[in-house]
């Protein structure tokens, strides 16, 4: 049996929600960076996690520094199994939520989750039986990495829940956590999913966004094939509507119909949210007043009564 790292100690978890799709440019950060504000708008403690290695959830939140900040990093967080007990080293406090921030460390670690899906598979799966062919291809999988051993998976058979672990260690201080996930086809984006699976899809009102849907559930079954693990819509977000236009409106109607079981919130293209986004707060602090606050705290109060959270504010 390979060596295990250390698992959380905790029994009890907040419930956690990831905001994905499979292509970027479609306003997730956006998205989750106000839902983090709607939620803490409502008294609710949130652990925001960073989970796409270009930090724009890390930016918007007002953690700029972080992002280029010396190890440890999240980078040596996942992928070194000695050093995940100290993730909440790494965390930053804000006036709205906790941070797990991104690093631009993250940018080189794809190679390293790669390597540790193999080894996953090689050490906890069934794809190889032959000990010889494990000590072989582990020793270049080792060779081909700088952090990721058998340890760094422990026995996980997917290598996926390397952020899950991470989170595990830090979440239970939270009323909620909410993931910022990369686009997809990448193993950090899985690893988003694993985290936290329970998701909010963020389309921009355009022909392509209907594409990028399809492609996310697509990869989703794959995901659940593969891991067991399943994940449950909660929301959909039609982005940055500039008016209703014939685009717009199909883009609604098809969201409304694919997610025809969960609610599918409108939200207007403003200036304010890229103010608030380089001020680095959520529309809440920023501007109150702004209309959108309304939408994202409808989104907020869904996402509230869907885990039965209680409120102070």
């Amino acid at each position: 049996m390979p060596p295990q790292p250390p698992q959380a100690e905790q029994a009890t978890h907040p419930p956690r929600v990831v905001v994905a799709n499979a292509k970027g440019g479609v306003g997730k950060t956006t998205v989750s960076a106000n839902l983090v504000g709607a939620l803490a708008d409502r008294g609710l403690d949130v652990l925001a996690v960073d989970a796409d290695p270009q930090g724009n959830l890390t930016e918007a939140l007002g953690h700029l520094d972080a992002y280029e900040a010396e190890p440890p990093t999240l980078f040596d967080i996942l992928l070194d199994a000695d050093a995940r007990d100290d993730v909440e080293e790494i965390l930053e406090s804000g006036a709205e939520a906790d941070l797990l921030p991104s690093s631009i460390d993250m940018l080189g670690a794809t190679v390293e989750l790669v390597a540790a899906h193999f080894l996953g598979q090689l050490h906890n799966g069934d794809v190889v039986d032959d000990p010889d062919a494990v000590e072989t291809a582990t020793w270049v999988l080792e060779s081909m990495t700088q952090l990721v051993t058998p340890a760094t998976i422990g026995s996980d058979a997917h290598g996926y829940g390397l952020l899950d672990d991470a989170v595990a260690r830090v979440d239970a201080e939270y009323d909620i956590v909410i993931v910022d996930a990369p686009p997809g086809h990448n193993p950090m984006f899985k690893n988003a999913l694993y985290a936290a699976p329970n998701l909010i899809v963020p389309a921009t009102a355009e022909a392509s966004s209907k594409g990028a849907v399809d492609r996310l559930f697509d990869e989703i079954a794959a995901f659940e094939t593969d891991t067991g693990r399943e994940i449950d819509e909660i929301a959909a977000v039609t982005n940055r509507i500039r008016m209703s236009t014939n685009a717009a409106d199909e883009m609604t109607a098809f969201l409304a119909e694919v997610f025809n079981d969960v609610p599918v919130y409108e939200i207007p293209e403003r200036v304010a949210l890229s103010y608030a986004y380089d001020a680095g707060e959520s529309i809440f602090e920023h501007q109150p007043d702004a209309d959108v606050t309304e939408t994202f705290g409808q989104l907020g109060d869904h996402v509230i009564e869907a885990f039965d959270l209680k409120v102070t504010a």
